[in-house]
Order: structure tokens, then sequence, then C-alpha cells
């Protein structure tokens, strides 16, 4: 029964990292697409050059968290032993990024970021929500050293 319950936990946390990941993904499509457009001092926001590695940064954790997340879903399909760990590795970067990808668009947006009539606010309330759902990232990285360590 205790088995039954943590494969079922470690399907719960990857399917919040498989969520994490597609809510990443979303939030740096839009602000990508929004700093294109908005202008200050007569040039696109998003030509300026700190908006561009700061987005950079954001692409960059999602593409490493990507293959972790297909990793999790192969272990947990096969019942790899190690299926817990690669889950945990797996919703820790995955959410890290979505965070990260989540303040980034906040910053970029600006106050309106901020308004519900803007759906930006629901992404990255999702984006803080799988955060924490089934285990903080700090948590899980805890949980992936300690059973790949066994």
């Amino acid at each position: 029964m205790r088995a039954a319950a943590a494969h079922a936990a470690d399907w719960a946390a990857f399917a919040c990292a498989a969520q994490a990941l597609g809510v990443g993904a979303a939030l740096l499509e839009r602000t990508v697409a929004y700093v294109g457009t908005r202008t200050q001092f007569g040039s696109p926001v998003g030509a300026f050059q700190a908006v561009k590695h700061r987005l950079a940064d954001i692409r960059t954790g999602l593409e490493f968290a990507r293959p972790l997340v297909h990793g999790a879903a192969v272990a947990l399909a096969a019942g790899a032993p190690t299926a817990a760990a690669e889950v945990a590795a797996a919703k820790s970067s995955a959410c890290d990024a979505a965070y990260a990808a989540a303040r980034a668009a906040l910053q970029s947006h600006g106050a309106i970021g901020y308004t519900s009539e803007y759906d930006l606010s629901l992404w990255i309330g999702k984006a803080r929500a799988l955060r924490s759902a089934w285990g903080s990232p700090v948590d899980c990285r805890a949980r992936a050293l300690d059973l790949f360590s066994e």
C-alpha cells in the first residue's frame, strides 16, 4: 500500500513538472511577444541587451529542464528504480525555470502583469502554485540527492 501511494505521489509530482515546463514556455512566449511591441526611448524593449540576456537565461533554464522531464516520464513508465529521484530532479528544475520565467515576465510587463484583466497574472499564479505542489524545489533537490546516493 505504501509503495502504491509513493508511486502515485511520483506521478503527481511528474505532472507538476510537466505542467511547469509548459507554463514556463507559455510565459516566455508571451513575454518575448510583449517586449517586441512595447517601446521605450523609441526602441522596442526587447532590443535592450539586458532584456535579451534575461530572456535567454529563461530559455536556457527551460531547455535544461526539458530532458529531465522527458527522462522522468520514461523512468516512471518503465518502473525504473531511479524513477522517484528522476521525478524529483525534473520537478525541481522545471519549477525553478517556470518560476524564473514568471518573475521575468512580471518584470518585463510591468504593472499590467498584476492586473486580473490580463491573462499573465493567471500564468504567474500557476507557476507559483506548481512550485510548491508535491514538494518545493528545495525538498525535491534533497530527495533526488538522497535517492541517487543510495
